[in-house]
């Protein structure tokens, strides 16, 4: 039987300094399926948005690993206003896809700043002026505050990714078997390190059967929304227990959902980030966690829970929240078999030395964010076996 299933998704935050200005723009989405399909729907979200926004037209083609169109554009909608804090789910169309294959979607805004999306690097996106939805070659326009992206990074010496408005997923009606692998979690999987690896052996190892999405948000917390103290609290998201049902609830055919939050909750707090009174005891965060893992289990979800790294070495880190980890760890790894599956994330990644520390050469320069080979080092040690469902 046939089901929708999400090929691409983001979970959207406000956009905050990073979002984009109103003027009549093209967004041309481009990114390559793990699965076939014989339709396709588009969903776009502005929960997070301020102002609605005027949508002058949505269109899908297949193209080429820049954007640049390789088929005639199937239109999925006309115009439409998306209201604030509402979402969209286009009509079906007719779109055979086959995995491997690039697509792109493309939505004409013709009035309306965009603050609502996610910052992410697992897909191409093209900022064209005016409406270029049909346009075959899309020539990458600069956005004025890309700089803005860059000082960030450097500031904070950590990645700032490409800005996605508006899409929250594309979906394709799959009659193959296919399901979708959601990865639930906060910055360590939303910067793309280790889930993009991740993402590449799934597709090796199982080709045609899953797909792989990012709902991940930076600064995401499982008991509590973000800090009011934190000025740019909203690009925090809400918390895990209430958009479980947006990011992951809302969808068919979700197969698995690698659960990978917990660890704001323990650093935030007493910081320019959180109040001191935010402080979690390990058994709330422990059971908000298998809460969240019972819900998605009782929508029939395998769920892979991971135990949160260490940060020993990160400018928050205090014996007290050291204190806090390490018991988070006992609870989780004593409890590991009320998942459907277990991947002990700060075990991988601990030095041998110093458990409640990941190894410095896992560690981008904030000393807390996984780099290229912390990424690797935790894709490489995913136990693909947890995914065999037949």
């Amino acid at each position: 039987m046939a089901s929708w299933t999400p090929i691409w998704g983001q979970a959207h935050a406000a956009l905050s300094y990073f979002s984009f200005p109103e003027k009549p723009q093209t967004f041309r989405l481009i990114l390559s399926s793990a699965i076939s399909g014989t339709h396709m729907r588009v969903r776009l979200s502005n929960f997070c948005g301020k102002d609605s926004v005027c949508i002058g037209g949505i269109s899908a083609a297949v193209c080429d690993a820049d954007g640049n169109l390789l088929s005639d554009s199937v239109d999925l909608t006309g115009a439409f206003r998306l209201q604030r804090k509402t979402r969209f789910i286009s009509p079906a169309v007719s779109f055979p896809v086959q995995p491997g294959a690039f697509l792109c979607v493309s939505v004409y805004v013709k009035a309306g700043r965009l603050t609502c999306g996610n910052l992410m690097n697992n897909a191409g996106l093209c900022v064209l002026p005016g409406d270029r939805r049909h346009a075959i070659f899309a020539d990458h326009a600069k956005r004025t505050n890309d700089r803005l992206r860059r000082v960030a990074s450097g500031l904070l010496r950590m990645p700032f990714h490409q800005p996605i408005p508006l899409f929250d997923a594309v979906e394709v009606l799959n009659a193959d078997g296919a399901k979708a692998i959601v990865v639930f979690g906060d910055s360590l999987s939303q910067q793309g390190f280790w889930v993009n690896p991740f993402e590449a052996r799934v597709r090796a190892a199982f080709p045609g059967r899953f797909s792989v999405v990012n709902k991940s948000i930076m600064g995401n917390r499982v008991l509590q929304d973000c800090s009011p103290i934190f000025p740019a609290r909203d690009l925090y998201g809400v918390k895990g227990l209430t958009r479980l049902a947006d990011d992951v609830l809302a969808y068919d055919n979700i197969g698995f959902v690698i659960l990978e939050l917990g660890i704001n909750d323990l650093i935030q707090y007493a910081t320019i980030n959180g109040l001191p009174k935010e402080k979690p005891t390990a058994a709330a965060l422990v059971d908000g966690i298998f809460t969240l893992a019972w819900q998605m289990q009782s929508a029939g979800i395998r769920v892979i829970g991971t135990t949160p790294i260490g940060f020993g070495d990160c400018i928050d880190a205090t014996p007290e929240k050291l204190a806090l980890l390490e018991d988070v760890l006992a609870m989780l790894r004593l409890r590991q078999n009320e998942f459907d599956g277990f991947f002990d994330m700060a075990a991988v990644t601990s030095d041998p030395d110093r458990p409640l520390h990941t190894r410095r050469t896992y560690l981008g320069g904030d000393k807390l964010h996984f780099n290229a080979a912390g990424g690797k080092a935790v894709a490489d040690n995913f136990d693909l076996s947890m995914l065999n469902i037949e």
